[in-house]
């Protein structure tokens, strides 16, 4: 099945709106935007303050648009030397849409899977050398 953008954007849409509850959903978004970006479906408009900047005072946010979504992911120094900074609009919404949860995910997951660890050889434990020494206790009966 082919996935558009449009379902991509409402994917991240739904992803977004549950990350609050699930951490690692955020994770799942960022892989997605940034694949997005890289293919040049989506772009990055420019910054905005955080609204809720956590521990920090101030934080920079990089706006994303994908589709007519618009979504934050955090800045990096390339992204404040290069983008604006725009004035933050609470008026601007994302368009409504629905979507299972479970659905979102497995879109997001089939797009942009998790990279797979590289694999590990395993390698059988060193064998310890047997204790050789004047002890019955430690060796056993001497034969």
């Amino acid at each position: 099945m082919k996935t558009t953008t449009q379902d991509l954007a409402i994917a991240i849409y739904i992803i977004n709106k549950h990350a609050k509850n699930a951490p690692a959903l955020y994770e799942m978004k960022q892989r997605a935007i940034e694949k997005l970006l890289k293919q040049g479906k989506a772009q990055k408009v420019g910054l905005n303050y955080s609204p809720n900047p956590g521990k920090a005072l101030q934080r920079l946010d990089v706006l994303v648009q994908v589709e007519d979504y618009l979504f934050h992911l955090p800045s990096t120094k390339e992204d404040r030397k290069t983008l604006n900074i725009l004035e933050y609009e609470a008026q601007i919404r994302n368009p409504k849409a629905s979507m299972p949860l479970k659905r979102a995910k497995q879109i997001l997951e089939a797009y942009s899977p998790l990279p797979k660890p590289p694999a590990v050889k395993h390698s059988r434990p060193k064998q310890r050398p047997k204790y050789i020494g004047i002890s019955t206790y430690l060796n056993g009966p001497r034969k």
